[in-house]
């Protein structure tokens, strides 16, 4: 194995695990020769590829560091980061990254063939506390060295180059394994990765034994306090006011993504007396100020047993202070007594803020055994925060835009099969998060599993349609997961077909409740979640869109419980389009004919060929060739509807501005619209 391999292993190794790297965070870097392998600027430690370090000119990198910059930390990083592209081995003006890491520098001056820069929350608790450097001294005695807290990238490798050269003028000329960064974290140096994972070991055991020793409920940096959280009704119900109006106050130029967690280390400063006061007391690293944020936005939400509207304006007024305050908006939202939202451009970035959060309150709770919190000072704080380099990263860290519904949060009801599951990934591929969720929950998860594979943010939801329970739990689980709802497909539905006078009570009733007293009930439970969405944004709109059918539009013989069905789902459509359209929710249908790939027209046993042949719809039609033929001759375009077709009509209700109350049709021209 080469040593570029070997780079790649190790990187690999300690990239994947959540306990030394968050957010693809932390640095690696191999030296060849007079080349030095390095890890780019925002790639991934768990998932890079040898191929993918960037080839640094070692010598031209010596030269960079030797250069007098400007005193203007603004400039002097601009001034930097252009001699380190000229320093790529395949750099061309002009061109653009990848970046090398911003401490390039740092890797390059420590003598050692390899270097693993990363970020575990127990190391973090040491040099984090206010009495680290003490307790390092005690635990790796000469063989280590403490670098104390600076501004990174340029700053921090000239602070080590100083540091190292006083370390080999005290130690005859060797070079410590262990650096040991004040709210940055550990670099382990060594020639050999077998050595860099013995002496990583060693540290990581040394330290865990320490705190395991030295933490105690008496010097606990949580002070607990009795009482309980609000109860699961209460959390559910504050969630769908705080999480959707959040996004409208925040969706100005992109839907956020908004998730919520109340797991066990949110429980730790939900349950404690001063857990305000450590949480927005200050930031412990560089990384827990560009994946959260300097400090988290704090909402007491007593005030939602006054009134929803009253919570609301609470919740703006709130934001707005803190926007003013600090000049950004918040990553993390903290709903006292309810748990944490976590807020990103991107479900992933959404997702890299909460992990991030929760390793924060790790590292809070670790310093414990080691004098108690020590955050960075401000002035380092604002530098990070303003750092072009950081918002570079943060940058990588969203993923490019895809598709004309980017960020939208879809339910799609009926998504195990047929036209629910092509619509579903139809929405996917637009660039939507997708609930699947169907009365089938392992057709549900297949859908979700095709989707995720292919575009990520999908999740299956058992609902029957019929239970109201089943419907307000998933939009429970919807605001918690995603933070809102911005597209609701009523897609389920069933079709029993016959001449009037042999249908039964039983499916009657069935008919009615399915296709529609669901679509009522689904739109009972979600236009509070979007109307919630576009308090205070009116260009924030949704979309309830329902899949009718031709046969709501045109009745047809041995059809008339579904078309009547059909029928009055359109009615409920036009009418809840006129009461909903000043809160900018558009309602409009989609009536598609004619799918015959399908299992609703092809199924062997139930489809709707076998039905009609049955029915006698089609007199004479021998087999259910016939039958197909038959419709196939109805369609003026001479063939059945596609899932594409039908995906264009949906995609278009939601993306127009202009439409609301529509029944649009997808018949091939067999149905026309008078």
């Amino acid at each position: 194995m080469s040593d570029l391999d070997k780079l790649c292993s190790i990187s690999n190794f300690y990239g994947s695990n959540p306990d030394f790297v968050i957010a693809g965070g932390g640095n690696t870097s191999v030296k060849i020769g007079d080349i030095l392998y390095i890890k780019p600027s925002g790639t991934s430690l768990g998932t890079i590829k040898a191929d993918e370090f960037v080839a640094m000119d070692r010598e031209k990198i010596r030269n960079a560091l030797a250069e007098n910059y400007s005193s203007n930390p603004i400039k002097r990083e601009d001034q930097i980061k252009q001699d380190l592209l000229d320093a790529r081995i395949d750099y061309k003006p002009g061109t653009f990254g990848p970046r090398a890491s911003v401490e390039t520098g740092m890797h390059e001056i420590i003598n050692y063939t390899f270097v693993v820069h990363t970020h575990p929350y127990l190391v973090n608790g040491l040099v984090c506390g206010k009495n680290g450097k003490k307790a390092a001294d005690k635990l790796f005695g000469s063989d280590y060295l403490w670098i104390d807290s600076s501004d990174p990238g340029y700053t921090l490798t000239k602070l080590i180059e100083r540091k190292l050269r006083a370390y080999r003028r005290r130690n005859k000329g060797s070079n410590p394994n262990i650096i040991l960064l004040q709210n940055h974290g550990a670099i382990i140096c060594a020639d050999t990765i077998e050595e860099i994972k013995s002496i990583t070991n060693s540290v990581i055991n040394k330290i865990k034994d320490y705190i395991e020793k030295y933490s105690t409920r008496r010097n606990a940096v949580f002070i607990y306090k009795k009482g309980k959280l609000l109860s699961e009704k209460e959390t559910s119900l504050i969630l769908r006011i705080a999480s959707p109006t959040l996004r409208g106050l925040l969706g100005s130029d992109v839907r956020k993504a908004v998730l919520f967690d109340d797991s066990p280390e949110i429980q730790k400063v939900l349950s404690s007396k001063n857990g305000r006061a450590v949480v927005t007391g200050g930031s412990f690293t560089p990384d827990h100020i560009v994946y959260c944020r300097a400090k988290p936005l704090w909402i007491d939400p007593s005030s939602y047993r006054e009134s929803v509207r009253f919570f609301t304006q609470q919740i703006q007024a709130s934001l707005g202070f803190y926007k003013r305050r600090w000049k950004v908006e918040p990553k993390i939202v903290i709903i006292e007594g309810v748990g944490m939202l976590a807020i990103g451009d991107s479900l992933n970035e959404a997702n890299i803020a909460l992990d991030m959060f929760k390793d924060y309150i790790k590292v809070a709770v670790n310093t414990a055994a080691f004098g108690g919190l020590s955050y960075l000072t401000t002035s380092k704080a604002k530098f990070i925060e303003n750092w072009e380099v950081e918002s570079y990263r943060r940058k990588l860290i969203r993923k490019s835009s895809r598709g004309r519904i980017q960020n939208r949060i879809a339910i799609v009801t009926g998504g195990g099969q047929g036209i629910g599951e092509g619509i579903a990934m139809g929405l996917a591929e637009e660039g939507a998060y997708v609930v699947v969720t169907d009365i089938n929950i392992q057709n549900a998860k297949r859908v979700a599993g095709n989707i995720n594979s292919r575009y990520g943010g999908a999740i299956a939801v058992k609902v029957d349609v019929r239970n109201s329970e089943d419907i307000k739990g998933v939009i429970d689980t919807t605001v918690e997961l995603y933070g809102g709802v911005d597209i609701f497909v009523n897609n389920a539905g069933i079709l029993i077909s016959g001449p009037t006078e042999d249908l039964t009570d039983e499916q009657l009733e069935i008919m009615t409740l399915v296709n529609y007293q669901a679509f009522f009930k689904a739109v009972r439970e979600t236009v509070g979640v979007m109307k919630r969405q576009n308090t205070f944004n009116r260009a924030f709109t949704s979309d309830i869109v329902l899949i009718s059918s031709k046969s709501g539009l045109q009745g047809s013989p041995a059809n008339a419980l579904y078309a009547g069905t059909k029928f009055g789902g359109i009615g409920l459509m036009q009418s809840f389009a006129y009461e909903f359209v000043k809160y900018g929710i558009k309602v409009n249908a989609v009536c598609p004919g004619n799918f015959f790939e399908g299992p609703l027209w092809s199924d062997e046993k139930n489809g709707l060929f076998v039905q009609y042949l049955n029915a006698g719809k089609v007199p004479e039609a021998r087999d259910v060739d016939d039958v197909r033929k038959y419709y196939e001759k109805k369609c003026l375009m001479g063939k059945g509807a596609s899932l594409k077709d039908i995906n264009r009509a949906i995609i278009y209700a939601i993306e127009q501005q202009y439409e609301t109350g529509q029944a649009i049709p997808v018949t091939g021209g067999q149905v026309m619209l008078k």
